[in-house]
């Protein structure tokens, strides 16, 4: 299915908003358009920093705690600036945390679906920081995010991260906690895990897409080519990384460990700008997660600092990819989610258990966004339990270059299936499929076969590897910083009513008090 967008600006309390980008039949991560507000600026009094020596970071509890602030301490010769990099001329830019899931009927901007952001709402009422912690290498805090389109409402959820700084990089550890009154199990969309919104100058945006990454070969340039006053789209990043710089090659890299599905974009013409002016350049990784109703979402990400070549040199440090399929559900889905499906929901018991009664036998399992080379992966082992009424599975590919899962007969295969409801191990033999072997893959996708009887049944997948031995075991990246230990009930929610909470202070800790700023809002109706 092609990717539709359309670019729709809706007229709120002086806020200009692009109301969605629709793919594959459902929203997924916005871009936040504003004018500034003056009064945003009044709110230097919640900003907290840390700083080493190299760079400065910092968090506004007036901004919902989320990333406000990003410098350079050294102008490496006159090539960057010290003044904040930072974004900041509403609640709907800044270095945030947004959460996207269904409805997509959920009041507010219509289309926009449930929607909680870090920083705060279009309405300019920042989200309620709970809990706030400031050491001297770390920054804390914990926020119930407010629904980004609806005035001053909170999102059954809360958002919390730990920031630290190592030379020239800010290192974050994020974690998300559902609680949400809605049950239903909707199906993933695209994320902001995270959004960074640099001020104009920063209008290079550099990723690498070609077959052969971690080679230093060309990046390409995003870039706005003026009279042109917006750009905004996915594009598919062969190396987990992306970059944003000013003409002399001086900016931030966002890495997050195997994400391969990322935006960027610009928004003005004007290829300058400070931190309240609405000229901006944006990064996302977007990867698509199912955000059930309890669901504990942790993972990390790092804001790199310097220039390109440095910045690039940084990345090819950092942990790689599995060269295939490499994906044991033993305490989560790994990144795969479902169209036309659901399973049994969090938390994840050593399986997937996938729910198969589509009418129209369109149910999909489908892995998150990868870069893997066909002829390093001539078979394909599945190990599943089948309940269904027909005797074969379809797997699928996306190309690297693709901009989606094509329907096309050069990328798919059938293989027979056992409906006995007991576990097997399944050699897909892609060996002689040239349409496989002479491509560079970029994402895979299980589902039942359209010809033939309806399926009424169900998947239950234990893992899927390149090897018949099963998954290899992985390093799992430890967290940034010990994780302070936080009072605030999160069974007791709605969040709307709770108390804020301080966290807890350990020796060495400097107390921050939350403030609350109140701001002027505009008399215009809706």
């Amino acid at each position: 299915m092609l990717n539709t967008t359309y670019c729709n600006y809706l007229q709120l309390t002086g806020i200009c908003f692009v109301a969605f980008i629709l793919a594959s039949g459902f929203l997924c991560a916005q871009p936040r358009i504003s004018q500034a507000h003056s009064s945003l600026r009044q709110g230097a009094d919640g900003l907290e920093t840390i700083e080493n020596g190299q760079i400065k970071v910092g968090i506004n509890t007036n901004y919902g705690g989320a990333i406000t602030y990003l410098a350079f301490l050294d102008s490496h010769g006159d090539s960057v600036g010290t003044t904040n990099m930072v974004n900041n001329p509403d609640l709907g830019r800044q270095i945030q945390i947004a959460l996207y899931s269904g409805p997509i009927s959920y009041p507010g901007y219509p289309g926009l679906g449930w929607n909680p952001i870090q920083a705060g709402d279009a309405y300019l009422n920042p989200s309620q920081v709970i809990a706030v912690e400031k050491q001297q290498n770390l920054l804390y805090a914990k926020t119930i995010p407010k629904q980004f389109g609806i005035n001053n409402e909170p999102g059954e959820a809360t958002i919390e991260h730990w920031i630290r700084l190592e030379g020239n990089v800010v290192k974050v550890h994020a974690k998300v906690v559902m609680a949400r009154s809605d049950k239903t199990q909707y199906e993933a969309r695209q994320q902001e895990f995270p959004c960074v919104y640099l001020n104009g100058d920063y209008h290079n945006m550099w990723y690498y897409k070609g077959g052969s990454p971690y080679t230093n070969g060309s990046l390409e340039l995003a870039r706005i080519q003026p009279p042109s006053t917006m750009m905004f789209g996915d594009v598919f990043p062969t190396e987990s990384w992306m970059a944003t710089t000013n003409e002399k090659g001086y900016g931030v890299g966002l890495f997050v460990q195997d994400n391969y599905e990322w935006k960027r974009g610009y928004f003005g013409s004007d290829l300058s700008g400070g931190e309240f002016s609405t000229v901006a350049s944006y990064i996302a990784a977007t990867n698509r997660v199912i955000l059930d109703y309890n669901l504990v979402y942790e993972w990390d990400y790092e804001l790199v600092l310097g220039n390109l070549n440095k910045i690039r040199s940084y990345m090819y440090s950092k942990p790689r990819s599995s060269a295939g399929p490499n994906y044991r559900f033993d305490t989560s889905r790994k990144g795969w989610y479902y169209q036309k499906a659901t399973d049994t929901g969090w938390p994840i018991l050593g399986k997937l258990h996938v729910s198969l009664n589509e009418s129209s036998n369109n149910n999909r399992i489908t892995s998150p966004y990868v870069f893997w080379k066909g002829s390093s992966n001539p078979k394909i082992y599945l190990r599943a339990a089948f309940q269904t009424q027909h005797d074969k599975f379809r797997l699928k590919w996306r190309r690297s270059e693709d901009q989606t899962l094509y329907d096309m007969d050069d990328r798919y295969v059938d293989f027979p299936i056992i409906n006995d409801g007991k576990f097997h191990t399944y050699e897909i033999d892609l060996s002689h499929n040239d349409n496989w072997l002479n491509h560079n893959i970029g994402q895979i996708q299980f589902g039942t076969v359209p010809e033939g009887p309806t399926i009424n049944g169900w998947a239950k997948v234990e893992w899927i590897s390149s090897s018949e031995n099963g998954p290899v075991e992985q390093t799992v990246t430890a967290p940034v910083a010990a994780l302070p230990s936080i009072s605030t009930p999160i069974v007791n929610l709605p969040v709307a009513v709770q108390a804020p909470v301080a966290a807890p202070c350990e020796p060495g800790c400097a107390p921050v008090i939350v403030k609350k700023l109140y701001y002027v809002r505009s008399n215009r109706k809706r």
